[in-house]
């Protein structure tokens, strides 16, 4: 029959072979077994031996995401948890815990190199969007463009005729309206794939001039507000913030009901801070934490805030509008 230390040994060795950390405490938090790969993933700094018999909160910072999120399962009785991609120091971990008799198994897996491949390989998708979206411009601006310049010249020379009877005039008055219609649509889709404003004059002039044509539809009012934001950006900030103004003012002209939206863009010392409120009808923020589909217009600026190292939070109940804001850093 084996002996408590043997069975120990071996329980520390199959723990050492483990391809993810693993942490066994008691009822009160202190370890009982820990492995090398645990001690790595929280940057503890020393051997496993050494945390043995001691309490694990006291090596997490006590402001930490995880050392709050751990000390609120304690004290909730030990319930399961798993936190998936919490940021700790340079790094990402996914942290699971199971309740076993007298104490728990807490597991960590280092999910940096997986975060890092995802996000480039969801940073290479919407480049090749923007990419997609700058070729599709550019080729309705080179094709249609001229095309419909032509068809209004040649409509404008036949008008000009004097022989023509007044049913003629009128017909020719309708094309060209029609014409001129296309060509205002041809722009606004340009535009819309590929906002020039932003490669001419930077991010503030087009997110002006994206409120000005919402404005002039008098259906709603946007009253948007700037400061300390003097010289242009990052291309990728400015065109990142840019689409994300458009997702969050889609979401509030086509849900939110509201009358009135304030949309303000302010540089700090060391971020940007985009926030849009509106006074419309709300959502209860609860159903949509337990929605696993939140809509693409929401997932998407998830995923373009995540791209920038950003922060993106939505605040609303029912009745009290939306408050939405970005943070990114600079």
């Amino acid at each position: 029959m084996k002996t408590f230390t043997e069975v120990y040994e071996f329980m520390m060795s199959v723990m050492g072979n483990i391809p993810f950390g693993v942490i066994a405490v008691d009822m009160e938090a202190y370890i009982t077994m820990i492995n090398e790969n645990a001690v790595k993933d929280l940057n503890f700094g020393k051997k496993a031996n050494h945390f043995l018999d001691r309490p694990l909160l006291d090596y997490l910072e006590k402001e930490s995401e995880l050392h709050v999120m751990l000390k609120h399962c304690f004290k909730k009785g030990r319930k399961p948890f798993n936190f998936e991609e919490i940021p700790f120091h340079n790094k990402f971990l996914t942290i699971s815990g199971r309740s076993i008799l007298n104490g728990m198994i807490i597991t960590t897996i280092d999910v940096t190199e997986v975060k890092e491949s995802r996000l480039l390989a969801t940073q290479s998708l919407l480049e090749g969007q923007e990419s997609e979206r700058r070729r599709l411009s550019q080729e309705i601006h080179d094709s249609l463009g001229p095309l419909l310049s032509t068809i209004r010249l040649n409509v404008e020379s036949i008008n000009s005729k004097e022989n023509l009877d007044d049913g003629t005039r009128i017909r020719l008055s309708k094309v060209e309206e029609l014409v001129n219609e296309v060509t205002q649509d041809m722009r606004d889709i340009s535009h819309a794939l590929m906002p020039s404003a932003i490669v001419d004059f930077g991010l503030i002039t087009a997110l002006e001039n994206l409120c000005k044509k919402v404005n002039d539809t008098e259906n709603i009012t946007i009253d948007f507000f700037s400061k300390n934001i003097k010289t242009r950006l990052d291309q990728n900030i400015e065109l990142g913030l840019y689409r994300i103004s458009q997702e969050l003012l889609n979401n509030a002209l086509k849900y939110s009901k509201a009358k009135t939206i304030h949309f303000q863009l302010i540089r700090h010392m060391d971020n940007l801070v985009l926030t849009m409120e509106d006074d419309g009808v709300g959502f209860d923020k609860k159903l949509l934490a337990q929605k696993t589909d939140k809509g693409i217009g929401l997932r998407n600026i998830e995923t373009r805030v995540a791209l920038l190292n950003g922060a993106f939070d939505i605040e609303s109940s029912e009745g009290n509008g939306v408050f939405s804001t970005v943070e990114i850093p600079i």
